[in-house]
Formats: structure tokens, sequence, C-alpha cells
């Protein structure tokens, strides 16, 4: 190259000595991601404190008081360590109250929380936790009680207080639950949004791993001499720590939006192996640390892709980093066959979008020898495969997540506005392939005007590639048509509900239908819209103490519902239940429509003749804003997209 490009010696990639050394290296790169896989996708193992218990709590749950507590009171059944926190929020009819902030006794066994204001009459509920100094969540757990009396005039707040939904009656010797939907421990106070952070780190990481696999696969194809240059062993290093440090802004971002923490929390590696626990995108962001981390063995030493005792490896590390970019959303129709079209995609866009960024940022920065003109003449004939391939594959990724609803989504929306950048990109890389098969086929050199003429052809290639990277970030957030955000899984019992004179159309799914905690979904097909004080009642076996559940359903749209099994409804005997659907819409109001189902015991066995039970508490349900993924009420609309911590492949 001209004066510009500044060159070292030729390096040796046989020698001997360095080839064992390098090897011994590769391996152990391997084996540290092997072994660090291992230990990421492990099941969440219990901690240090994993016996200490609550031994009780004030108020008890279930309690029912004629006046507001003055605190809230728990007991371990051990002492606490100095580094252990106790997190503790209350809400009461729909609104998070003033609480003070935990405090310890001074033997770290009691923690008491002031209830600074006096608490409204209703339905109240407590979310408790402890976690350790490194962020894991040691003990949580949710209680309720209820307030039978106003409080007095000169202490009320300005917090507004329901009764029961309409049309719900209380049936003699039973109690109907109210609901709350207060906040959750992670939402007393604003911890700030993730979205942006996520979306940053998450494209920084990809664009600086597609670079580094792009670069690497230019060199061990077709231009061997790129190592010898000091400006392509900076380029690739560069790269490199952008990727990785964009790895690790995702990754605290990701953990604040799952544990619902702020980033600063976050940033404690103990939060970051919580996203076990965050499906696959969460093991993928992981792996793709992991990864990410060991490729830095080949892009500090480029020209180990071509020495043939470590090339397997330096080809390894850096491909299964993008296999990990793909594990990002592994979801929707025929989800194996699109992580396998997603992995062939990232792969492709690396060889693509990388090789065209190594081109007009290094092979292209000055004139030069054949070499020059080798490399660019290789990377415009392989990455013509490459072009068809991620075409074809995000087209297959279209149809599959969005199908033809392009116009109706908002993640169909933004495809369109990536589908405008990849077009605006295949058409330079189009033009360009076509010039350097005309004007590079004979020649010897890179001259100055040539080269400053292609730089800025694949520069502008690699621009609208960052443009289409950018929008991808963007999707990520956003939920396909095609996708069941909850996952649609099997449910023991499932209940239609037909109803012409209100026009509501729903099912009511339940698992495990069993004694303890259930899980429900509901899916409400019809009205589109106009749905007002939908509420599900779960009414026990005649003969039974158990009280009446109602839980409000938070949708006013047609959409789907879903309260996770573990923090589903309390059914404390088995038998024939009888579940009442009510709410309104702007043709008619339904009220109380019924239909029954079968409660098996804890054990699966059926019971036929229902068995009092000795805990006649009042069955409350805390349901909190949907915002937040630790929410255990989320809800999706036929009308709207809701964003979510999974991500879609990266092309």
């Amino acid at each position: 190259m001209g004066p510009s490009m500044a060159t070292v010696g030729r390096v040796s990639v046989r020698t001997s000595a360095a080839s064992h050394v390098g090897a011994l290296l590769a391996r152990a790169s391997v084996l540290f991601a092997v072994a660090s896989i291992a230990v990421l996708l492990a099941p969440s193992g219990a901690t240090a404190q994993e016996s200490n218990t609550l031994r009780t709590i004030t108020p008890e749950d279930g309690a029912s008081l004629s006046e507001s507590p003055a605190s809230i009171v728990l007991v371990f059944n051990q002492e606490l360590a100095d580094d252990d926190a106790v997190t503790v929020n209350l809400s009461c009819n729909f609104e998070p109250q003033d609480i003070g902030l935990p405090e310890p006794d001074d033997d770290r066994v009691i923690v008491t929380t002031a209830i600074n204001a006096a608490l409204p009459k209703g339905a109240c509920n407590i979310a408790w936790g402890l976690t350790n100094g490194e962020g894991d969540v040691v003990l949580n757990d949710t209680t309720s009680f209820a307030v039978t009396t106003e409080p007095p005039a000169s202490s009320t707040d300005t917090t507004p207080t329901t009764g029961t939904a309409p049309g719900a009656t209380n049936a003699p010797g039973e109690t109907v639950t109210s609901v709350a939907t207060g906040s959750s421990a992670s939402e007393s106070v604003d911890q700030g949004g993730t979205g942006g952070a996520i979306w940053l780190g998450r494209m920084l990481s990809t664009l600086g791993i597609l670079v580094v696999f792009g670069g690497l696969a230019l060199i061990s194809v077709g231009w061997p001499e790129g190592p010898e240059y000091v400006v392509t062993v900076r380029f690739l290093r560069t790269a490199w720590i952008v990727s990785l440090l964009g790895t690790v802004v995702y990754l605290v971002a990701f953990a604040a939006d799952f544990n619902g923490t702020s980033l600063g929390a976050a940033m404690s590696p103990g939060q970051w192996l919580d996203l076990k626990d965050a499906g696959w995108a969460g093991r993928g962001a992981l792996l793709r640390l992991v990864f990410i981390g060991a490729t830095g063995w080949v892009a500090m030493r480029p020209e180990r892709i071509i020495d043939p005792q470590n090339a397997m490896w330096a080809w390894v590390l850096p491909g299964f980093a993008l296999v990990a970019v793909a594990m990002s959303r592994v979801a929707g129709p025929v989800a194996p066959i699109g992580f396998i079209v997603g992995v062939a995609h990232v792969l492709s866009v690396g060889i693509w979008f990388g090789g065209a960024a190594l081109v007009a940022r290094v092979v292209l920065a000055g004139p030069g020898e054949d070499d020059l003109v080798q490399a660019t003449r290789t990377f415009s004939r392989i990455s013509i495969p490459a072009i068809l391939v991620a075409c074809a594959t995000g087209i297959i990724q279209l149809i599959r997540l969005d199908g033809g609803n392009l116009f109706g989504s908002n993640h169909g929306q933004v495809l369109l506005l990536k589908t405008i950048a990849v077009a605006a990109m295949l058409a330079v890389a189009l033009k360009v392939r076509q010039q350097v098969s005309f004007r590079l086929d004979r020649a010897h050199e890179m001259t100055a005007p040539t080269a400053d003429r292609f730089r800025r052809a694949f520069g502008a290639e690699a621009a609208f590639g960052v443009v289409a990277l950018a929008f991808s970030g963007w999707l990520l957030g956003l939920t396909p048509p095609g996708v069941d955000q909850f996952g649609s899984g099997s449910y023991a019992r499932e209940i239609t509900f037909n109803d012409p004179a209100s026009g509501l159309q729903a099912v009511v799914k339940i698992d495990p239908a069993r004694v303890g905690a259930n899980g429900i979904r509901v899916e409400v097909a019809a009205p589109a819209d106009g749905i007002n004080n939908l509420t599900v009642q779960f009414v026990p076996p005649e003969g039974s103490d158990q009280m009446i559940i109602e839980q409000a359903i938070p949708l006013a749209t047609a959409g789907t519902a879903v309260l996770e099994t573990e923090n589903g409804l309390p059914f404390r005997v088995g038998g024939t239940w009888t579940i009442r659907l009510s709410g309104s819409t702007a043709l008619g109001t339904l009220d109380g429509a019924t239909s029954t189902f079968v409660v098996l015991d804890a054990d699966g066995s059926e019971i036929t003749v229902p068995v009092a039970v000795v805990d006649s508490s009042p069955a409350q349900v805390e349901l909190i804003d949907q915002t937040t993924t630790t929410a255990p009420f989320a809800t999706t609309s036929t009308t709207t997209t809701v964003p979510t911590s999974t991500s879609a492949p990266a092309g």
C-alpha cells in the first residue's frame, strides 16, 4: 500500500514453537468456553443461605384487620449476613403505599418496615424478597391481608380506593377477593428505562463480531498477507473491543430489565447469571459474552486464522459467537427450523457486511501491490453467495415471523424500513461487484484513484449495513405477529365462552388444575376493542371452606392475558369448581356466564367429595404493572405490539 499504510515483516505461520503455543492457547480457550457453557446452562443452584427461611410475617397472610397496621415485620429463622438485602413493597387497592426502608434489628433476625400512612380499606398485598451480596435472590414471596375500616379523615391520602368488580356479590360465609394492581418490588422507585441501553449494547456487540468474523473469513480465503499490515491488526482488535464492550452493556441492561433493577445494580455479574432463567434469549446473551470474550484470542493475532494448527479454533470461536447471536430469538412457528435459518442468516451477513467493512477501511486505505487487488476480487467473489443466502434466509424469517402482516404491526412496519436499507445496500453491492469485475479483472496493482473510488463505494455499502443493523436492533424489542409472546404451551383445562349478546368470545385455560398454585391464560378473540371490567371468578365446590377467588383480567381489547403458575391462583381444595366470566362491551353486558371444571388433588388423584380445609383465609391475588418483565400478570393485545426482552437474528 501507499505511505499511509504501515507494514511489518511477514509473519511466519509455521514455526514449531509458536504453533505449539498457539495450539495450546486455542485448546485452553475452547475448554474455557465449554466450561463456561456448562456453568451458564446449568439450573440455578441453591445459595449458601438456602437454609434461611421466613419464620413469621406480620400482618399474617389472610389476616383481617380492623385498623391499619403500623409496620410490616419479617422474622427469619437465622441471622442475615451483613451484605444481605431485604426489599418490601406494599400495595392496596390498585395503588402502592408509602412505607419506609426495611430495618433489621441488632441480631439481624427481625426486619421491620414502617408504614408511613394509614392504609385504605380493602385488600393489601405484601411483596418481599431477600437477596445476597451478589444480587442473587435467596427468598421471595407475597402475602395478603385486608383492612376492614376506612382510615381517619385526617390521615387519608389521595390514593383512590376501589371495591369489587361490578356484579360480584358475597354469598353467605364467602369472601370475594379484591385484586390489587400496585407496583412490584422493583417498581417502588423509578429505575429508569433500559430499552435504549439494550438496543445500543446489542447493536455494538453484533456489529463488532460481524466485522471480526467477516474480516477473518476474507483473510483466510483470499488475503493471507492481511495480518502483515499493522492497520489490519488494529482494525480487528478495535472491532473486537467494541463488540466486547457492547456485549457487557447489553448484559447489564438485559439483566436490569429482567430483574427489574437499576442499571447500576445490574452491573453485578451475579445478576447476569439470572439470565439463565430468561429463556433462550438470556442464555444466548450469556453465551455471546463467553464466545466473544474467547474470540479475542484470534482477534489479537489474526494470523492464527491461516495457521493450519490454529485455523479450526480461529473459525470456531467467532463462529459460535454468531450462533449465540442467532439464539436471541428462538420462537415463532417451526422454531427449530427458524433457529437453523437464523444461524445461516447471521453467518452470511457476517461474510457480507464484515468483509465489506474490512475492504473499505483496510484493504483500500491506500494504493498498493497485487495482494490488494486479489483481496478485493476475492471478496467480490465470495460475497455473492453470501448475499444470496442472507436475502433468502431473511425472506424466510419474514414469512415465518410476520406472514403478510407487515403494515398491521409495529414489527412489520419497522421491518419495512429495514428492508429499504437492505435494498439500498444490495443495489450498491451489485453495482460495485460489476465495477470490480470490469476494472480489476486484469489489474496487477491498486492505484490511488482506483483505491479511492472503490473505498467510497464499499464504504457506502457498509454504511447501509450499519443502518440495517440499527433497524435490526429496533426489531429485537418488538414482538412479531407470528410469535406468541408467552408461549402457547399446554393447559390441563380449557373452557370456552361465546356470548352472542355481548359479542364476547374468550377461552380460559388453567394449569395444572390441581390443589395449589394454578396459572391461567385468558385469550379474548372478540370484540376487537371496547371491553370493560373483564373478570373471572373461581367458585369452589359446595361444602368446602375455600373462598371464591376473583381475578380481574387486564384486557380492554382482543388479546391474551397470562398469569404464570409460580404466581398463580391458590386452589386449596379439589373437586368440581365453577368458573364465571363477566364483562361488558359496546353491545351489552355478560353477567356471570358459568361453566365447570375439575381440580385434582396435589398428587393428581381425583376428588369426588369436597373436603373442608382448615385454612379459610380469603385468597388474594396480586396484579402488578404489566410493563415489567417481572410482573406476575402479563398481557398482549392484537391491536398493539408489546415490547419484550427476546430478540431476533441480527440480520
